[in-house]
């Protein structure tokens, strides 16, 4: 599968004709952005994964756009968003799905996942499916937890600081995404690079 780094705060309208993996990591630093990703797919047999990463930062503002549209038979797209949000920060995600009426046998997924560390945070989540063909496999999940109180209690009984134990859950928040979901090495090597 080929890889594909996306550059930020900027809108895309791709077309793959080969499997590809599209990768997007959200500027940590950045107090506000917006990103917007559109994949047309015409050319059967194709699979790709589009994969968001964020570290939100305090008080930042993100707007995130993912449109699949699935015009020929026989293509996949998973799409999974992974958010840590600190103190104030907002995210408004809309993401959707299209099937068309000849696009029979196509699968596509999409999945949104936040991680709330901070307070006052902000996450609205928008999935949208619209398939015209009976014989395809499609779905949509969103979800937003905290930190487990019990958790962070537990890490500082052992010595750690708070700001050491949210860390250190937000790392295995990560971890366990990288294990799942993301097979190719440069990828797992420029997510592990962008969290460290």
């Amino acid at each position: 599968m080929k890889l594909v780094l996306l550059s930020q705060q900027t809108a895309f309208s791709l077309t793959p004709t080969e499997s590809t993996l599209y990768l997007v990591l959200l500027d940590q630093q950045a107090r506000e952005g917006q990103v917007k990703v559109d994949l047309h797919f015409t050319t059967s047999e194709v699979a790709c994964q589009l994969l968001f990463i964020g570290r939100l930062a305090a008080g930042s503002d993100w707007q995130l756009e993912t449109n699949m549209y699935h015009q020929v038979p026989k293509t996949s797209c998973m799409t999974d968003v992974y958010l840590s949000q600190a103190d104030r920060s907002k995210v408004d995600y809309f993401g959707q799905i299209y099937i068309d009426r000849q696009a029979t046998h196509t699968k596509s997924f999409l999945q949104e996942q936040s991680l709330v560390i901070g307070r006052s945070t902000s996450n609205r989540s928008r999935p949208i499916l619209e398939i015209f063909n009976n014989k395809v496999k499609a779905s949509h999940s969103a979800s937003s937890s905290r930190l487990n109180e019990s958790d962070v209690f537990y890490l500082m009984s052992r010595g750690l600081l708070r700001a050491e134990a949210e860390k250190l859950l937000e790392q295995a928040f990560f971890d366990r995404i990288l294990a799942e979901k993301v097979k190719d090495k440069t990828a797992r090597q420029l997510i592990s690079d962008y969290l460290c």
